[in-house]
């Protein structure tokens, strides 16, 4: 599997969906989803790399990417008087697009 690849992929499909979710605040939130991201590649890398040797479930993988969700802060969207809720939500869409992304790039 080649990472770089689906890195670019993971971040452009994500991306587009802070352009669906979040058009006026759009601009600020791809810095933060940004710096999330760059900040969680080296994690990223490693457990898709377990998760292509079989050594992860895809369950263990989106168990283990769940753990993180705290850490995506999405200060702008806080700032906007967004929701808690909708944050929420857009972070678990966040973690369905990484899982459904490495799993089918393991197919």
């Amino acid at each position: 599997m080649d990472f770089k690849n689906l890195f670019e992929a993971l971040k452009a499909d994500i991306l587009d969906l802070v352009k669906d979710r979040f058009d006026e605040e759009g601009t600020q939130v791809r810095k933060d989803i940004e710096n999330f991201l760059e900040g969680s590649k080296d994690k990223l890398m490693r457990w898709t790399l377990l998760l292509e040797q079989g050594a992860l479930t895809p369950a263990e993988f989106e168990l283990l990417l769940k753990s993180q969700k705290d850490l995506l802060v999405i200060q702008s969207l806080q700032r906007a008087g967004i929701s808690k809720i909708k944050i929420g939500l857009f972070k678990n869409e966040t973690i369905k697009i990484i899982v459904n992304k490495a799993v089918t790039a393991l197919i």
